[in-house]
């Protein structure tokens, strides 16, 4: 038995890789800069996007399975792949 219902967490799903796709498309402008011109804030800001990125990768790989046993069960919402379109999968 899931801790929340199924509806709640294909809006979790959508949320956590909207805001993927969001860091990743930050942490590319980032790396857009010449390293030369990177202060060591953006530096730092360039580490820690790309740790949070990796984090909610695995936060999706953990739902990931519950959900699709979900969708098994016969219950009618979108595929883990809809939800998650925007976000390339993890590196």
């Amino acid at each position: 038995m899931p801790n929340i219902s199924e509806q709640d967490l294909a809006v979790f799903i959508s949320l956590v890789s909207g805001k993927i796709a969001a860091m990743k498309l930050e942490l590319r402008e980032l790396k857009a800069i010449p390293e030369d011109n990177l202060s060591e804030e953006q530096i730092d800001d360039q580490c820690e996007l790309q740790r949070t990125i990796e984090q909610y990768h695995m936060i999706l790989d953990n739902v990931r399975d519950e959900y699709e046993a979900t969708l098994v069960d016969g219950i009618n919402l979108p595929s883990f792949e809809a939800l998650t379109r925007f976000v390339e999968p993890a590196s």
